[in-house]
């Protein structure tokens, strides 16, 4: 596994990290199984903070704390909050400090709010002066000049923000800016939620000016096919992959949300669009991996609790649309919205006949929620 160094923080990650938000959703043992194979596969970059995902790194960490980098992340927007939040996270952990951790920043607001007299940069500050954190970052998927306004400020040691063959846009001047600054480059969304391949996606970025990606996984399969793309050599992509990325930016790319909501606002009362079109965990799973799989895996007791509901949910939602097209007017990417709704229309009515029909919301109706 290649390490590469993470910017003026000097840390050697690895090129391939894990995403452990997905993570979430597995049974604890699951988890921490494709946790500890992937240590061994050589990753040693874990970003973390969701769900009990903390937990499910504890084990890991217990017998390899040195060799491991643990990333956390807060909405939180007071110094207070941060630093209460730091202190959740390593008790969850089982640790003395975090390596990294992120301020979520996905708009200027959210940035002023952290930048402010009392806001979390100082917490965050303050928990390095202590000990408990080492580095401090920002990671935001939807507005990146705000990403790039907070490294200007010069407290910014790492940024995570989206970027794959999909969705480059951070490539033109949020990764200069940050090259500039020797901020450390770590990228979310790699495989755009899934929609690209994941072979030619992790290969692409590997070659990219970055310094770690954190795809999400929750099979071992996922995790030996993304360690086997960053790992093959030679690492340049041929004529003929460069041309297959192409043809699939053009046929993909309208289906990959942005983030942006510039879509918005909805005149029937439609939320976040991105959650229905692109970033909605539950719904992924099931979109990557199909129903039979889907059902098959092991989730753990509270993601089987509330699967049904979730989809009910949205399908409620999805049937409010009446197909007006404003948001599609509005998209400055030109997703096409309408018929990436009329595909899920079709498809979750069968989703939520096939979980009726296993009663998880009955099952496991006393499943504690690991998210607080």
């Amino acid at each position: 596994m290649e390490h590469r160094r993470l910017g003026r923080t000097e840390l050697q990650v690895s090129v391939l990290g894990v995403g452990c938000g997905y993570l979430s959703m597995l049974e604890r043992a699951e988890g921490e199984r494709l946790l500890e194979r992937a240590f061994e596969l050589g990753i040693n970059y874990f970003d973390g903070r969701y769900g009990d995902s903390s937990f499910k790194l504890r084990p890991l960490l217990q017998r390899h704390r040195e060799a491991c980098y643990v990333v956390t992340k807060t909405h939180e927007e007071t110094a207070e909050g941060a630093m209460r939040r730091i202190d959740e996270d390593l008790e969850e952990l089982g640790a003395d400090y975090i390596d990294i951790f992120l301020l979520r920043t996905y708009n200027h607001d959210m940035l002023r709010g952290h930048l402010a007299p009392g806001g979390s940069m100082e917490g965050a500050r303050r928990a390095r002066e202590q000990g408990k954190v080492r580095f401090v970052g920002l990671s935001g998927h939807e507005d990146l000049t705000a990403l790039a306004a907070g490294i200007e400020t010069g407290l910014v040691d790492v940024i995570l923000f989206p970027l794959n063959f999909l969705r480059r846009e951070a490539l033109d001047e949020l990764v200069p800016l940050a090259q500039q600054h020797d901020v450390g480059l770590t990228v979310m969304k790699p495989v755009s939620v899934g929609i690209a391949p994941a072979e030619l996606s992790l290969r692409w970025l590997a070659v990219q000016p970055i310094h770690t990606m954190v795809p999400g996984m929750t099979t071992m399969e996922h995790l030996e096919m993304d360690v086997a793309a960053v790992e093959r050599r030679p690492a340049a992509l041929s004529s003929e992959e460069l041309a297959e990325i192409e043809r699939l930016q053009a046929t993909l790319g309208p289906e990959a949300c942005h983030q942006c909501e510039a879509c918005m606002p909805c005149p029937e009362g439609i939320g976040r669009m991105s959650s229905l079109l692109y970033d909605d965990v539950v719904y992924n799973h099931y979109r990557t991996m199909g129903l039979r799989a889907f059902l098959e895996h092991p989730w753990s007791p509270w993601a089987k609790k509330g699967m049904q509901a979730h989809f009910e949910r949205r399908l409620e939602t999805l049937r409010r649309c009446t197909r007006c097209g404003l948001c599609e007017e509005r998209c400055p990417y030109h997703i096409r919205i309408l018929d990436l709704f009329e595909r899920m229309l079709a498809d979750h009515p069968t989703v939520i006949e096939a979980l009726r029909e296993r009663d998880w919301a009955t099952l496991y109706k006393d499943a504690p929620s690991p998210y607080r």
